[in-house]
């Protein structure tokens, strides 16, 4: 068995906090990520994220080119599909929200395959009076503080009235989210839509197509098994809807930026600390566990 050799307790500090109850189904979770020295590493294809550079600076090839996002940044980040490079400024200080695709579709007016694979600011997707809110956020002092106001700022963007397929979006959270294999062929019996429907609101809600979904979270199931389980070797790790193992660790690295040994070995420092932390509350979706 492989175990990890390197301890990050000295590069990065993590924790994470529930939302309040009035936009548990927008927000999966709220995290603060403090990094007293510089770091690099890589981010594994994500969920949708909304995050605040409280201090110093992140740097992150996301977008297709490295851009560096400095203090006082409040960016909107959608559904990524890939791995991409990330770098922290010594002191850099981050809060961010895992935003669930329901809250996607009711916060947002911007279909989530149109921001995939893009960081963008938040400001160009929140009215003007809504503004103070996002400022509130970076007034706040402390991370119970910055909770409330985060809270105050998604509820004001939450349209709860607004027209969204519910059905649709749980019956796909319900498959991604599955640690079991589940094929395609599974989703569209779950709906009753044709498979150009499901293809159409799948891109529309959760940045990509299912086949690409099914992919994604796939490989992540797989990297948290890694990290949550003792996983021997990389059959445990993976399922039986990988051919072979060069299959699964070509798979694990397209979407995790790693080899399953290379992660097991510790050199995935801000992942396996994320997913580490993530347990730590409860999730009211497990989309943000799982993502």
């Amino acid at each position: 068995m492989i175990h990890a050799k390197r301890d990050t307790g000295s590069m990065l500090h993590m924790s994470y906090r529930r939302p309040g109850t009035s936009v548990r189904d927008l927000i999966g979770s709220y995290y603060c990520v403090s990094i007293p020295e510089a770091v690099k590493d890589v981010m594994r294809a994500e969920i949708a994220n909304v995050r605040f550079i409280l201090s110093g600076a992140a740097i992150t090839d996301v977008n297709g080119q490295e851009e560096r996002y400095t203090t006082g940044a409040a960016m909107l980040c959608g559904p990524t599909q890939t791995w991409s490079n990330i770098s922290f400024e010594p002191g850099t200080h981050i809060f961010g929200a895992a935003v669930t695709p329901k809250g996607w579709a009711r916060m947002f007016d911007t279909p989530a395959f149109e921001l995939a694979d893009k960081f963008v600011p938040l400001a160009d997707h929140v009215s003007a009076e809504q503004h103070v809110l996002v400022h509130g956020v970076f007034d706040a002092d402390g991370i119970d503080a910055h909770v409330r106001a985060a809270d105050r700022l998604f509820a004001a963007l939450d349209q709860s009235d607004k027209k969204i397929n519910s059905a649709f979006l749980d019956a796909v959270t319900t498959w991604l989210t599955n640690p079991e294999p589940n094929e395609l062929n599974d989703l569209l019996a779950a709906v009753d839509l044709s498979p150009r429907q499901i293809e159409r609101l799948a891109k529309h809600y959760f940045g990509s197509p299912p086949k690409k979904l099914h992919r994604k979270f796939r490989a992540l199931h797989s990297a948290n098994r890694l990290a949550w389980e003792e996983a021997s070797n990389w059959q445990e790790a993976a399922t039986t809807a990988y051919f072979d193992q060069s299959h699964f660790i070509r798979e694990f690295k397209e979407f995790n930026g790693r080899t399953p040994r290379e992660f097991l070995q510790g050199a995935h420092l801000l992942v396996r600390q994320t997913l580490t932390q993530r347990r730590q509350i409860e999730h009211h979706s497990p989309y943000s566990l799982v993502g």
